[in-house]
């Protein structure tokens, strides 16, 4: 990217930010309730699905660049407990991808920590698909790129779209789409890039009919909101996030309506910046944000979170001092 390009995208960030309130919210603040808390000391950078009613959490750390799992929890909400499953058959990894279709979880990409960082070699590329009801995990047609770190991911009419991340040394802007055929590898077809400034730990999320990707990290904070077309493959940006921008947050869609919690602002090499611990609501009909209120335990980045039946649920993750190992769910 020419040096140009790059001022003019950190302006107008600039410009974003600082003209960008969030509106009054017409709901009252959220309420959180406590759960039983995933078993172990607590875990940050892992991945979420949920399938047939029940949520399942994979991989991620248990350290601070270390301590990398390749585990594999199910989530029972009328029990509130937890079972483990197969282990991923894959390398320990952090900031991997997940997507459900069709009863099925897709699980791959992300980074081999054991590596260490800005290293491309670390930047992993397989991509498995796990059954829940045999148990077991099978592998697919690996990833053609290694922008696959902290990419952001949706699924849109049975098919997974992956989008930007980091490949160990450069942000990405690549999009692919890969849709499961049946007893086959499968295939990725390479769309159109992201036309926003390339990024890692974005959020991605998708409410049944409108797909959306936006925030993270390029040397600095982003808050950008986009919103994706999957029929002709287009982009369109919409009302940015209320806040400097973060990174490594969650995102939850709760009966088509769409959720950004945690992460941290990053605020340099000085100070670190922040975690945040709010959540906030964005109105897509709207197209305005709301904050609803704050997740109990302070703030965190790299949490977990996914939706059942109507109900959230989020924690883990981590703060400036150490894993976080808490679980709860609320109602919008």
């Amino acid at each position: 990217m020419s040096i140009s390009k790059t001022i003019l995208y950190f302006c107008l960030a600039i410009l974003f930010i600082s003209c960008n309130e969030p509106a009054d919210s017409p709901y009252p603040p959220i309420v959180f309730e406590k759960k039983t808390t995933l078993p172990g000391t607590g875990r940050a950078s892992a991945v979420t699905f949920v399938i047939d009613g029940k949520g399942y959490v994979a991989l991620g750390r248990t350290e601070t660049r270390s301590g990398a799992l390749n585990d594999c929890w199910q989530y029972d909400p009328l029990l509130d407990s937890w079972t483990q499953k197969a282990n991923y058959p894959g390398i320990a990894r952090v900031k991997a991808m997940a997507a459900v279709v069709e009863g099925k979880a897709f699980v791959g990409l992300g980074f081999d920590i054991s590596l260490g960082v800005y290293n491309f070699d670390a930047c992993l590329k397989d991509f498995w698909m796990y059954d829940p009801i045999a148990d077991t995990w099978e592998q697919k047609a690996s990833f053609p790129s290694n922008y696959t770190d902290a990419c952001g991911c949706f699924v849109y009419n049975n098919a997974i779209y992956v989008t930007s991340g980091m490949n160990g040394t450069g942000f990405g802007f690549e999009t692919w789409k890969y849709k499961p055929v049946n007893g086959q590898p499968g295939e990725w077809i390479k769309l159109k890039d992201f036309p926003g400034p390339g990024r890692m730990g974005g959020i991605a999320c998708a409410s049944a009919d409108r797909c959306f990707f936006g925030t993270g990290y390029r040397t600095y904070n982003v808050n950008d909101w986009w919103e994706y077309f999957p029929a002709n493959d287009t982009w369109k940006q919409r009302k940015a996030m209320p806040d400097n921008g973060r990174e490594n947050a969650v995102s939850l869609s709760i009966d088509n309506r769409i959720f950004i919690a945690t992460g941290r602002h990053f605020g340099g090499g000085l100070t670190g910046g922040h975690v945040d611990s709010d959540i906030t609501e964005y109105d897509i009909l709207g197209n305005v944000w709301y904050v609803r209120g704050n997740i109990p335990n302070g703030g965190r980045e790299n949490a977990i979170a996914f939706t059942i039946n109507g109900k959230g649920y989020v924690g883990q993750g981590e703060n400036d001092t150490e894993i976080l190992n808490d679980f709860w769910s609320f109602e919008p």
